[in-house]
């Protein structure tokens, strides 16, 4: 039996241990989430957003993966000499306003009547417009928390995977084939793990989901399992990426990081298949395959 095996064969089965053990609840995001992009702002008036348009610009600017927090209409852009780019689609935003109308009463007295008025707008993001530099560039920088583990750099750098680093969320495409990691500063220590083992982490995972391409292990079919709705077919695909991240980080000597950062999250997804643990062993048996796909002509460690 090979080191490798004997690595991912104890980590599973610590895993399956743990997982009556660990709350979902103590689970902590290992990068910043909707706050940590900043308050929506229009760059022209100087204003915040605020109500239901905080959530609302958040989430387009994190279902977009926009970096900035810059939003104006179409009409404000241009005042500043910018211009949307062609094709790009707006997001929409409410503006409350109460208007006060004076009646005249039965006994002849008049009377203030306040109307609420609400009016839709339309914005768009400053990723969205060309020929404006914001002012927030010129802010210093955030201090990342990571430091460069050089092993997992080279690693990662031979797998010949594009990774990219921009915006709020990790994530593989498939259909453009890349990684996309957020931006290192937004990594953050939590108690399972500081910040550099979080972002080698959430990296590993990625990386095991992109071994799952049609030209590489084909495994996003999971034909295998026929059962299963298309929720429980992604809920398995992320058992196969954390359990890969687990074997990868152990292999790399990410030692630090608690089994509890794995299994609270693998716990999460297991609810997706009415807890079965059974999926764990086939979900441990791809995750091995997937990583001894990234080991394929790669120097010995």
């Amino acid at each position: 039996m090979s080191k490798q095996f004997d690595i991912q064969q104890t980590i599973t089965n610590q895993i399956i241990d743990l997982l009556e053990s660990v709350n979902i609840e103590d689970y902590h995001p290992p990068f910043g989430g909707l706050s940590s992009l900043g308050l929506p702002k229009n760059p022209i008036t100087k204003h915040v957003y605020n109500g239901i348009n905080i959530l609302n610009l958040w989430l387009y600017q994190q279902a977009k993966n926009y970096s900035s927090n810059e939003w104006a209409t179409f009409k404000q852009w241009k005042e500043v000499d910018a211009s949307v780019k062609k094709g790009e689609k707006s997001s929409k935003i409410i503006f409350y306003k109460t208007l006060t109308k004076s009646e005249e009463t039965e006994n002849a007295e008049l009377e203030e009547i306040k109307i609420p008025m609400l009016k839709v707008y339309n914005v768009f993001n400053a990723n969205q417009v060309e020929g404006y530099k914001s002012d927030i560039e010129n802010d210093a920088p955030i201090q990342s928390k990571v430091k460069n583990i050089e092993n997992i750099d080279l690693f990662c750098k031979e797998t010949k995977a594009i990774i990219k680093h921009s915006g709020h969320q990790a994530y593989y495409s498939t259909r453009q084939d890349y990684i996309n990691m957020p931006e290192r500063p937004l990594f953050q220590n939590t108690p399972q793990a500081n910040a550099t083992e979080n972002y080698y982490a959430t990296l590993l995972h990625e990386l095991t989901h992109w071994t799952g391409a049609k030209h590489r292990l084909n495994r996003f079919d999971l034909k295998d399992i026929s059962n299963n709705t298309g929720k429980e077919n992604y809920a398995f695909e992320e058992l196969v990426a954390e359990l890969g991240s687990a074997f990868l980080c152990a292999q790399h000597g990410i030692t630090q990081i608690h089994p509890e950062h794995h299994t609270i999250y693998i716990k999460s997804w297991l609810k997706s298949l009415k807890n079965n643990k059974a999926y764990i062993f086939k979900a441990s048996a791809k995750a091995s395959k997937a990583v001894d796909f990234l080991y394929q002509n790669k120097p010995s460690m």
